[in-house]
């Protein structure tokens, strides 16, 4: 199972030098359960977020068992894209893509697209980069997946950590976009509250610049490891949680996602609460009653 090749991994990378870009990737490939290879990974064991069985969708190009590039999505035990000076990391967890997940730890393809999946457009994606007036709202290559879940008691809404890195930075003026769309609403921009996705003379300041290839990745730029937050729709019971990133414009020059922590969290109206609502007593009630409770003690040792 892929769950055990994944906790090999751990231990066998566990033992070499951190300067490894892409930990202990395992490519899904033909005879692999996508999904559950995925949300084993993705989805924090006890975090709150349950994924409802027979509710999942995955649409992505499996590998072929053959030629490595062809497989567009897979699991990993770690991060670590380091230049010897800087490092963007994460823990274990999914990378979709929208060409090939195996992702080199070099950056010596001036156009990376080794793969074309074929997988088709997507209308989610589409919309948002009509909402934001993209340049072109045409999808190509995506790769999803898609599930209800049910959150915890006191949960609010679903945490989730991402790198995003794009062959199209930095000079490339249609580029692909990421998504996470949770109860149909997409919680997915970067600390500047654009999309995810590189906007040529806009949002360049969100990404770490590798057109020069010091990082041990292929991607030209890449994001810090970010956080985001998606509030569920209160009013239901069970949610839909979809993950994509599609190619835009074109089939070429590739994107990757990787994804890390799903869990669920409670934030209140201003974002600043990560923790289910406590349910002990009020501190000052509480302190009330533990006074009144020693008073009581002591007039019984009196009495006594």
């Amino acid at each position: 199972m892929k769950l055990r090749k994944l906790c090999l991994s751990l231990l066998i990378v566990s033992s070499f030098s951190a300067n490894a870009g892409l930990l202990g990737l395992d490519l899904i490939e033909t005879g692999d359960d996508p999904i559950a290879d995925i949300t084993d990974s993705l989805v924090v064991s006890g975090g709150g977020v349950s994924v409802i069985s027979g509710t999942e969708t995955f649409v992505g190009a499996i590998g072929d068992g053959i030629d490595s590039d062809t497989a567009q999505s897979g699991i990993f035990s770690g991060v670590n894209i380091t230049d010897g000076a800087s490092t963007v990391s994460m823990g274990q967890g999914a990378v979709l893509t929208s060409g090939s997940a195996n992702i080199p730890d070099t950056n010596t393809a001036t156009a990376f697209a080794p793969f074309f999946p074929g997988t088709g457009s997507d209308a989610d994606l589409s919309a948002i980069l009509v909402d934001a007036g993209a340049p072109s709202s045409e999808t190509n290559d995506v790769n999803y997946i898609e599930f209800d879940f049910t959150l915890g008691a006191g949960f609010n809404a679903i945490s989730l950590d991402f790198i995003f890195g794009s062959d199209e930075f930095p000079d490339q003026g249609v580029t692909d976009v990421f998504g996470v769309f949770v109860d149909g609403v997409n919680y997915a921009f970067f600390p500047d509250s654009s999309l995810v996705s590189f906007v040529q003379g806009a949002n360049a300041s969100n990404f770490l610049d590798n057109s020069g290839g010091l990082f041990d990745i292929e991607y030209d730029g890449f994001s810090q490891n970010l956080n985001l937050i998606g509030l569920v729709d209160e009013t239901l019971t069970e949610h839909t949680l979809k993950i994509a990133i599609a190619d835009t414009s074109d089939t070429i020059f590739d994107s990757g996602v990787f994804l890390s922590n799903l869990t669920g969290i409670y934030t209140d109206n201003d974002g600043g609460v990560n923790n289910p609502p406590s349910t002990d007593v009020d501190e000052p009630l509480g302190a009330i009653l533990f006074l009144s409770g020693l008073g009581l003690m002591m007039r019984l040792r009196r009495r006594n």
